[in-house]
């Protein structure tokens, strides 16, 4: 009996933390891509230092100058060195998708040809094709999904994460 109960656990111990160390579908990059743009959006016409959006958002701040460069690039936020300087959002949050986000920093990446490489597949076979129209899935729901819908669907709930708020959440 001892031994059963002992097993138990260990295979219950052993899923969980199987779970828990799965592979993410999105990336850290892009995890704090859209932490700083949910940051920046929650205080409309701000600029921020990118110090602040580093201790705001949790995310050290020289890998989060290299994401902020990646969302400058595509034209997400604006960038000024020097005193009075830091960063913008310069797309309006009611039209900046999660895609959009995603794709400046890591872009989703479809299954276009055979992953195994052999030349004969010429179309995806069944569970490749399958694979793929579960990635197209995921980036219509994403692109369907605004910062700004995220930013006022955090003003009705009561939860312990850090996730900005729209500024119109803190009007009476």
């Amino acid at each position: 009996m001892a031994v059963e109960s002992w097993k138990s656990q260990s295979d219950a111990h052993f899923i969980t933390d199987t779970l828990s160390w799965g592979r993410p579908l999105f990336s850290q990059t892009a995890d704090y891509a859209l932490r700083a743009v949910a940051q920046l959006a929650s205080q409309p016409g701000l600029t921020n230092t990118i110090r602040i959006i580093a201790e705001e958002t949790g995310v050290n701040a020289p890998y989060l100058r290299k994401v902020l460069n990646r969302l400058r690039d595509a034209g997400i936020v604006e960038t000024q060195r020097g005193s009075g300087g830091g960063v913008t959002l310069v797309v309006q949050p009611d039209l900046l998708t999660i895609l959009d986000v995603l794709n400046a920093v890591d872009p989703i990446t479809r299954i276009k040809q055979c992953p195994l490489g052999q030349a004969e597949h010429l179309e995806l076979c069944p569970l490749h094709s399958e694979l793929d129209k579960a990635i197209g899935q995921i980036e219509i729901a994403l692109s369907q999904k605004t910062i700004g819908e995220l930013l006022q669907s955090k003003c009705s709930q009561n939860s312990q994460c850090n996730f900005p708020r729209s500024a119109d959440c803190y009007k009476l």
